[in-house]
């Protein structure tokens, strides 16, 4: 088996790269130097040649990124879907594997979220754009693929955090966003960081690591997905400065959060059912996030990231 994992190179794709190593799969990791996928050609070329592909090449950022650039939002993600689609099924690859996202689902959706809800009502919001694009591409590859012999799934992370994430202040996700204000804070001798809301809007944090595994399973599974949708969260509804009050906590004990409710916070309230994936894919994510927080931020000095931080920083301010 030779799989082929677009974003290979990223945060969630540079760990299923690493969790398919460990099964001793052949893999090649796409990144952008290696051609753009946004080229219906590019894409069929970078594919040729393996039996299984992961979509996981995304333009996304947290939500203050998203709401900045909406249309871009929906043209590029759709774009760079329908082309892996198209390569997929012209270069006979038997099994596709989508990346969706929690923000396709409608804002009016009960909770916790389940996969059958994807088609009542709308994305919408600071993020629907985006979530009408992931939504889109899958139901494109889930439609067209059949008939082409391409077995097909979906899996959509929840909020993931971790080691190797996109730390940038503007597209940073919501906790690696928190940990760099944090982290940045602490090093300039002050005792809070700011944090977007007031705290009570809640998401479902799960590790990468965690969903990495059973992106893994989902590959190498002996049974066909036949256009499958999985959720991979934690299932644990958790609030903002609950997870504010963690970050704060792994950073250093004297360490605060400081909210600012005239920031957009995107859905009040998020958490995924993970029932089917646990039924069907035997998954069960094992690292709480505390666990998770400080092995991210152990990361993060260790690897001389806070370092790059601090040396931005002080050329910023030269």
């Amino acid at each position: 088996m030779k799989v082929c994992v677009t974003g290979g190179h990223g945060f969630l794709g540079s760990a299923v790269c690493e969790a398919l190593k460990k099964q001793s799969i052949d893999v090649v990791s796409l990144g952008r130097k290696d051609g753009d996928l946004l080229h219906p050609m590019v894409a069929e070329k970078l594919i040729m040649g393996c039996s299984t592909v992961v979509h996981l090449a995304a333009d996304v950022g947290g939500v203050g990124y998203l709401r900045s650039c909406a249309g871009r939002a929906f043209h590029s993600n759709f774009q760079l879907g329908l082309n892996v689609v198209r390569a997929a099924c012209r270069q006979g690859v038997k099994r596709l594997v989508m990346a969706g996202t929690p923000c396709a689902y409608s804002g009016d959706v009960a909770l916790p979220l389940q996969e059958d809800a994807l088609t009542q009502g709308v994305p919408s919001g600071d993020t629907g754009s985006y979530g009408y694009a992931k939504l889109a591409s899958s139901l494109v590859s889930e439609n067209f693929c059949k008939d082409f012999g391409v077995d097909t799934a979906t899996v959509i992370p929840s909020n993931l955090y971790g080691p190797r994430d996109n730390f940038d202040s503007d597209k940073g996700h919501v906790v690696a966003a928190l940990l760099r204000k944090a982290i940045l804070a602490f090093e300039a001798g002050q005792t809070s960081f700011s944090v977007w809301g007031d705290g009570a809007a809640t998401r479902d944090f799960v590790y990468v690591q965690d969903v990495a595994n059973a992106i893994a399973n989902v590959v190498i599974s002996k049974d066909d997905h036949a256009g499958t949708t999985y959720n991979l969260g934690s299932g644990i509804e958790t609030s903002i400065r609950e997870v504010a009050h963690e970050v704060a906590a792994a950073v250093h004990e004297r360490m605060s959060p400081k909210f600012d409710s005239d920031k957009p916070v995107g859905y009040n309230r998020r958490v995924m059912s993970i029932e089917r994936a646990r039924e069907l894919l035997q998954y069960e994510p094992s690292t709480s996030l505390r666990h998770g927080l400080r092995s991210t931020v152990q990361w993060l000095r260790n690897s001389g990231t806070v370092d790059k931080w601090l040396q931005t920083e002080r050329r910023m301010a030269a």
